[in-house]
């Protein structure tokens, strides 16, 4: 017997199964294929993880543009309108800090586990820049305008500080998640948040 007539019986049961399963499937199914009408989730496995990692991104420029935004005090000796400045400034970073919290609290579960470190780590970072700022503001609301030297002893102190501020990177906390990675660098906010970090100072 060769090969070919031995299996003979076999290639025969799976035509008569076949056979069997068009039987009892005749009844024609009106209309064409359409795609599943159950929505993708907006946040977990399954969920797009470009727009998750745009949320990421937009709640870590709500600090890193104000941050990036500092003013040039340079050309007033007016100590008192550089005091207010400054102050304003420092707000608006600090509020910046506090709404990016917000915002990434709210970002949802990442579409990969490690997405979910990454913006906590973020989420901790901004939490630990608006107490740095926060102790910078009240160190320039102790500036007395009217003793010059002791002032811009405390202001150089200030700049020294912010320039050392290290804000976020969800890009490199995201390198050990490939495919979050690649989705952020496809992301809007991501990018801006990029050029932003890449723009001369």
């Amino acid at each position: 017997m060769t090969r070919s007539f031995r299996r003979g019986p076999a290639l025969i049961g799976m035509l008569a199964a076949a056979a069997v399963l068009a039987a009892g499937c005749t009844t024609t199914v009106g209309g064409s294929p359409a795609p599943d009408p159950a929505p993708a989730p907006t946040e977990g496995p399954g969920s797009d993880p470009v727009a998750w990692a745009d949320r990421v991104c937009q709640a870590v420029l709500s600090f890193a543009v104000p941050a990036t935004s500092a003013p040039d005090f340079s050309r007033t000796a007016d100590l008192s309108a550089v005091q207010r400045t400054i102050s304003s400034y420092l707000d608006t970073v600090i509020s910046g800090a506090q709404q990016g919290r917000s915002q990434l609290a709210e970002v949802g579960r990442a579409p990969d586990a490690s997405g979910d470190e990454a913006a906590k780590r973020a989420q901790d970072a901004l939490s630990a820049l608006e107490e740095d700022f926060g102790g910078v503001k009240a160190t320039v609301e102790r500036m007395n305008p009217d003793d010059p030297s002791s002032f811009m002893s405390a202001l150089a102190e200030v700049e020294s500080t912010v320039s050392e501020v290290s804000p976020p990177n969800p890009f490199g906390d995201l390198a050990s998640a490939p495919r979050l990675y690649r989705a952020a660098e496809r992301s809007p906010q991501c990018q801006r948040l990029s050029a932003l970090a890449d723009a001369p100072r």
